[in-house]
Formats: C-alpha cells, sequence, structure tokens
C-alpha cells in the first residue's frame, strides 16, 4: 500500500457506499487524504470506515475538517457534554432504555421513516456523520437510497414536469407523523423553524449533478398543487426512489462510522424493538454551504 495513498477502498453497492480502510479518523487529516476522502465522498455518496473507536471529541474533529457543524434544533437530543453531537439513541446518558411514554422515545422512533438530515433548515445539511457507539443485528440497519440515479431513472416527460415545482418542509410536519406525540400537549422543545420552500430537483454544488430532493418526513406539499395531487406524487417518487436498486443497507458493526452527502442521498433506520434492545448511535451534521439550487437558478 503506498504510503501516498495508504486507503483502501471497496465498493458495498453497485451505485451507492464505499468502505474505506487504511485511515485513523482520530488523527487529523493532511490535505492529501482529505482530497483523497473527499473525493471517493463525492464519488460513492456513502461512506463506511470500520473499526473507528473514537470518542466525541474526536468525531467532532474529524467532522469539523469537512466543514462548520450544525447543533440539531432539538434540545432532548442534544450531548450534555458536547452540543455539536446529536445523539440518535434510544438510550438516555444515564444508561437507560428511554420509556416510549417519554417525547423523547416517540421523536427518535421518526428516523425511522425516510427523510433528509435538516431538510427542514432554509440552506440543508450538506452531510452527516454516524458513530454506531452500540448497535443490534436485530433490525436498526441504516438504508441509503442514492437520488442521482433515482433522478435518472425517471422517464424524460416527467422530469420536465418535476424541473419547475418546489416543495414546502416544515419541521412541525415530522412530529404530525407520529400518532402518539401529535397527541401530547408536550412535544418537546425545539428552536423555532418556520416552513421552507425548496426545488424538488437540485443540483449538486460540487459534482453538478442532478438529483430528486425529497425527505419524507418534512415534506408537506407542492407549492402550487392541490394536496392530494401533491400527496399522490410525493408518493409515487417515494417509492420509486426507494426502490432496491437505488438502495445500499448499511449492517452495523460497532465503531463503524458512515458518511454521507446530504445532497443527494436520503435514509432511513430499519425498525427494530427499542423498548428492550440498546442502539446508541452519535451524529455530527454539517451545515450547508448554500440554498439548494434549482434548474431555474442555473
Amino acid at each position: 500500500m503506498s504510503l501516498h495513498n495508504p486507503i483502501s477502498v471497496r465498493k458495498r453497492h453497485p451505485l451507492i457506499g464505499a468502505e474505506l480502510t487504511g485511515v485513523d479518523l482520530r488523527c487529523p487529516l493532511d490535505n492529501n487524504l482529505f482530497e483523497r476522502i473527499h473525493s471517493l465522498w463525492m464519488e460513492n455518496l456513502v461512506l463506511v470506515f470500520p473499526n473507528q473507536s473514537l470518542n466525541d471529541e474526536q468525531h467532532i474533529k474529524f467532522g469539523s475538517q469537512f466543514g462548520e457543524l450544525e447543533v440539531h434544533p432539538s434540545l432532548a437530543h442534544r450531548s450534555s457534554e458536547n452540543r455539536e453531537i446529536y445523539r440518535v439513541s434510544n438510550v438516555d446518558e444515564s444508561g437507560n432504555i428511554i420509556q416510549s411514554t417519554e417525547t423523547a422515545w416517540q421523536y427518535i422512533n421518526l428516523s425511522w421513516l425516510w427523510h433528509t438530515d435538516s431538510s427542514f433548515r432554509k440552506i440543508p445539511s450538506k452531510g452527516s456523520i454516524l458513530h454506531g457507539i452500540e448497535t443490534t443485528k436485530k433490525g436498526g440497519h441504516t438504508l441509503f437510497a442514492n437520488m442521482y440515479e433515482a433522478y435518472e431513472g425517471l422517464e424524460t416527460s416527467i422530469k420536465k414536469r418535476l424541473d419547475s415545482l418546489y416543495v414546502m418542509h416544515d419541521h412541525d410536519y415530522i412530529i404530525k407523523q407520529s400518532r402518539d406525540l401529535s397527541k401530547k400537549s408536550d412535544k418537546g422543545s425545539y428552536e423555532n423553524l418556520p416552513p421552507v420552500r425548496h426545488p424538488l430537483i437540485q443540483i449538486h454544488p460540487v459534482t453538478g449533478r442532478r438529483s430528486l430532493f425529497l425527505s419524507p418526513h418534512t415534506m408537506d406539499y407542492i407549492v402550487g398543487m392541490e394536496r392530494n395531487e401533491s400527496r399522490e406524487l410525493l408518493d409515487e417518487l417515494i417509492h420509486h426512489a426507494t426502490s432496491e436498486k437505488f438502495v445500499y443497507k448499511h449492517i452495523w458493526e460497532n465503531d463503524d462510522v458512515v458518511m454521507w452527502d446530504n445532497r443527494c442521498t436520503m435514509h432511513a433506520v430499519e425498525p427494530f424493538d427499542n423498548t428492550s434492545v440498546r442502539r446508541i448511535m452519535h451524529r455530527v451534521t454539517l451545515v450547508g454551504d448554500n440554498q439548494p439550487i434549482s434548474i431555474e437558478s442555473t
């Protein structure tokens, strides 16, 4: 293995996902190594780094090399020690499984829906980096969909129809997806996040490629379209984009670190019995560089 190119790359799926070994994420990346990882990230959309026993501070430092880190709007899921760490966990910081009646448990279950991180922001996240601290094989796998290929797989007539459409994304729409949470008077503490309008087709600022911009847990409606027609079209696109040929399923091992590009993927967690099976994952989320680029704006 070359000293100048220590990374070994193995495809995890023909269209999305690659495993990278030969790099220690606890150590700062030099320019060459950073550029190599960034290039592989743009090419493969999802990167898997196995056997990375890093703490939260090291996780934050690794993520910070790729940009500013978000602070998640859900107060209950922020780490009490590092506000950049979002705890995707059914276990509290005392080590106890969160009760299913609690708001925090009901909110985290919404990650089982297909989504794109921070699609509810005016400038959505450009990427996320998730560390599997305590994982399970009893479900809890993560599915990633290639939204470039989902777009390319559409008929030309459908692409033309979608090119000028915009969708309203709303953080409150996430809450409505949980029957139990939406009934509660205390729905948790969140930052104020007004609805935002995003193009249904976006152009990646680095690769220049077109992709579907879908985030089912925040997409309320298509602007200028009747609600029923809007819902029908969005559901058809979601079904298409999550076809098996576009999706990589990541089966977690402890200390896997997975990094994905939110501008051209969406993801979901496979359900598991989170009333009894522990799953602790810590995430840092990269602040976006720009509002989604529409076809009309180019």
